[in-house]
């Protein structure tokens, strides 16, 4: 079980690179990879979570064309990653080009997951947020039910 939260302001180097926050290492000691995210995010997915995403696919069956169109897609953008001695990663072009990420970049926690995306982008999808709808909608799902 993961369990990834808060955010981190970083920059990307001259070379595309990041280090990962300490914060965050212990959860990715067994490895990690980078995909393609929603709305102009890079997803951080441990490998178990990628795993566990894989091993979803099983279920579908190879004659539904939409859902191996879908699988394709997904498996297509996800990237190998390897750290150099100094722990940093790089950031794909393509990743960065689809997250529109220049410089400056939020590492997010998202429970399983990170998610990386511009400084600028995270600031604009924030802008204004009601913290009262965020829970509204968690509520929603039934989460915090305490079962």
């Amino acid at each position: 079980m993961y369990s990834f939260n808060g955010k981190f302001n970083v920059k990307l180097d001259d070379k595309n690179r990041i280090r990962i926050p300490a914060k965050y290492k212990a959860d990715l000691e067994g490895g990690y990879k980078l995909s393609r995210g929603a709305d102009k995010t890079i997803y951080v997915l441990p490998l178990a979570e990628y795993k566990k995403i894989l091993d979803s696919f099983g279920n579908a069956s190879i004659f539904d064309i939409e859902t191996q169109d879908a699988i394709v897609e997904f498996t297509s953008n996800v990237f190998d990653v390897s750290e150099d001695p100094q722990g940093r990663v790089v950031i794909p072009q393509e990743l960065k080009e689809h997250a529109e990420i220049d410089k400056e970049i939020v590492i997010i926690g998202a429970a399983s997951y990170l998610r990386i995306e511009s400084a600028e982008h995270y600031a604009g999808r924030n802008a204004g947020k009601d913290i009262g709808n965020v829970f509204a909608r968690l509520k929603n799902l039934g989460v915090g039910k305490g079962e």
